[in-house]
């Protein structure tokens, strides 16, 4: 099996082509450490770039909220963005919408847009069907901004919320079903940086979630959900004892504000809870209705963000990574974050006041972030990004042999080198890879991204094949194309070097008879730079994988960001050695395809970095005896 593998891959040609290179090649050691640093200070330089321009638009806004004085006898129209390009019956615009020319614009993640005209999006029930944002199983477009993180964490500070709940027998109903809504509601507005709890009463205190009895929790997703689990197993009964919730409230919380929601329509309560509401600098609503709950329960952000507007701290806030479920790339929803910005009313007169406008923000995808990273210095398992998950704690991602040492130090912002030995799950969790990483981390003052801007000017390069766009660079005739000069050298080392595989190739397909090792049927050469070559030994038409290195196999090929598993797995084991797979599902009807692939150094040394993988697959009948002696 080896004989046939080293025969087909030509790794020995392709070493020993390496190998007269060595002299005319210099191997330069990535210093970690200073690569890590200077990503990070390229980020904190699109971080001030970012900021400066979320400060222009705010002052921009609060200067335009300045000058105006309202006019009652002036009629304001607009575009209301849910009804643009809709027509009545007789193929006519309907009232507020107006026909709009939309185009893709690659500056807005190839959505289709107008830069000449703006629109409104007035968040409130509308029950008839708009083309931006999808209705919900109950036809409603239930979108608002202002139940956004990004828009939360703007316009309010870290906060502690403790949550109190009359489960008394007058709560019976629907009441109970609002106050369910209510509370999900109010965990809604909750990030990251909020702590919470959750405690139902009626002549006892009972805490949602028994096992955080007298404590804060961190209002993350998980823990959020799992307290919603929770109230659905509440049920009324007894009567409402406020004063012992209070009294554990503020047992918990020293500075203390008071929310109170008032459930139902009576209002024979609502005069005592005003007043409390009022005495400890909160805000009273009154929730008749399942209607009422998300436009009633964001009152309280109005309230909190008070002191932010009267100190005018305009905190520039960065979400972590999340998937915006509004937009679709095509394959799915795209993962972004978003920069944020608080505008205040700076009137004289509402000065004291504290009234918070609105939030200003911008999307930045994390696929437009990716792009501006050297892929072949991180991607062959060598080197990572990490986490490679969006809001995850890096515990949950890296499987360490050491008690959290990688994690404390980059919790609290530390700059330095860590080794250690990990656990990494490949082929969708089907295998397992040890591995002894080196880790080089530094803290990023202010955001974890950095910016892509280099072809702005001239997007459409962006849009060139591989080929095409090294083509275009090399000719000279494009001084605003901006390629990875040291990539572009090394594919075209790469490709000298391996220019005489595709004679040995050739070679052994001419001098190939009708039964000479009979299943072998491709050899494929991938490179640390990119660079592919592939070689047919049979007809396409009788491929036992019709998919292998297709467009449809994502796993097997490379891209700007992917090296694939045959690869990585090479790459992990002794040089000289073949790693042969079976992978799972593969094949048509009752045949099957197994893999071997196999490293090529760069040198003739221990530590010599990998050059290339070689990778020929074989079909196999799943009887045939020569399968069993494998």
């Amino acid at each position: 099996m080896k004989s046939i593998s080293a025969k087909y891959s030509g790794s020995q040609l392709l070493q020993k082509k390496y190998k007269e290179f060595e002299r005319a090649v210099r191997v330069e050691e990535i210093d970690g450490l200073r690569l890590v640093k200077r990503l990070a200070e390229d980020m904190e330089e699109m971080f001030h770039k970012k900021a400066e321009a979320m400060k222009r638009l705010v002052e921009a806004a609060e200067e335009a909220h300045l000058q105006h004085e309202e006019d009652p006898n002036l009629q304001y129209e607009y575009f209301n963005a849910v009804l643009i390009n809709e027509v009545d019956e007789v193929g006519n615009s309907v009232e507020l919408g107006g026909e709009f020319i939309l185009q893709p614009n690659d500056h807005f993640n190839n959505l289709s847009v107008n830069l000449s005209l703006s629109v409104v999006q007035v968040p409130t029930n509308m029950y008839n069907k708009g083309i931006k944002w999808k209705p919900d199983e109950h036809g409603v477009i239930a979108f608002d901004c202002r139940n956004r993180k990004w828009y939360i964490q703007a316009a309010t500070s870290p906060k502690d919320v403790v949550i109190l709940v009359d489960v008394s027998g007058s709560m019976k109903g629907l009441r109970l079903t609002i106050a369910r809504q209510t509370v999900s509601s109010i965990l809604d507005t909750l990030g990251d940086d909020d702590f919470f709890n959750i405690i139902a009463y009626n002549e006892e205190l009972h805490y949602v979630e028994p096992c955080l009895n007298g404590t804060l929790v961190q209002a993350d997703v998980t823990n959020k959900d799992h307290f919603r689990e929770h109230l659905d197993k509440l049920f009324a009964q007894g009567i409402g004892m406020l004063d012992i919730a209070l009294t554990e409230a503020f047992n918990l919380l020293s500075d203390v504000r008071i929310f109170p929601y008032l459930i139902g329509r009576e209002s024979a309560f609502a005069d005592n809870l005003k007043w409390m509401a009022c005495a400890n600098k909160g805000y009273f609503t009154q929730i008749s209705t399942l209607a009422d709950v998300q436009e009633n329960v964001m009152e309280y952000l109005h309230v909190l963000s008070r002191p932010k507007v009267i100190d005018q701290e305009h905190d520039t806030v960065w979400t972590e990574a999340y998937i915006d479920n509004t937009l679709d790339d095509g394959q799915g929803p795209v993962l972004m974050t978003t920069v944020a910005m608080p505008v205040f009313s700076t009137k004289n007169e509402t000065r004291n006041r504290g009234i918070l406008l609105g939030v200003v923000g911008t999307d930045v995808p994390v696929s437009e972030l990716l792009k501006t990273i050297p892929e072949y210095k991180y991607g062959d398992g060598k080197k990572r990004r990490k986490p490679n998950y969006s809001s995850v704690d890096l515990s949950e991602v890296e499987w360490e042999d050491k008690d959290d040492t990688l994690r404390n130090a980059m919790v609290n912002r530390k700059t330095g080198t860590f080794s250690m030995e990990v656990k990494k799950s490949v082929d969708k969790g089907k295998r397992v890879l040890v591995l002894h990483n080196d880790y080089y981390y530094t803290d990023i003052k202010g955001t974890p991204f950095r910016t892509y801007c280099n072809t702005d000017e001239h997007p459409e390069h962006r849009y060139l094949s591989q080929i095409e766009a090294i083509k275009l660079y090399l000719s000279g005739h494009e001084p605003h194309l901006q390629c990875d000069k040291e990539l572009v050298q090394e594919v075209l080392f790469d490709a000298v070097v391996t220019a005489p595989l595709e004679a040995y190739w050739t070679s052994l397909v001419l001098n190939k008879s009708e039964n000479s090792d009979k299943g072998v049927e491709i050899a494929y050469l991938g490179t640390r730079t990119g660079l592919s070559r592939i070689n047919l030994f049979v007809v396409p038409d009788e491929l036992t994988n019709q998919d292998f290195l297709t467009a449809e196999d994502k796993e097997g090929v490379f891209n700007a960001d992917h090296f694939p598993l045959w690869y990585k797995r090479a790459a992990e084991q002794v040089p000289g050695t073949f790693v042969y797979s079976l992978p799972f599902n593969t094949g048509s009807e009752n045949k099957s395809v197994v893999l071997a692939s196999t490293a090529i150094q760069l040198l003739d040394e221990r530590k010599s970095p990998i050059a290339a993988g070689v990778l020929w697959p074989r079909g196999f009948h799943c009887g045939r005896p020569h399968l069993m002696s494998w």
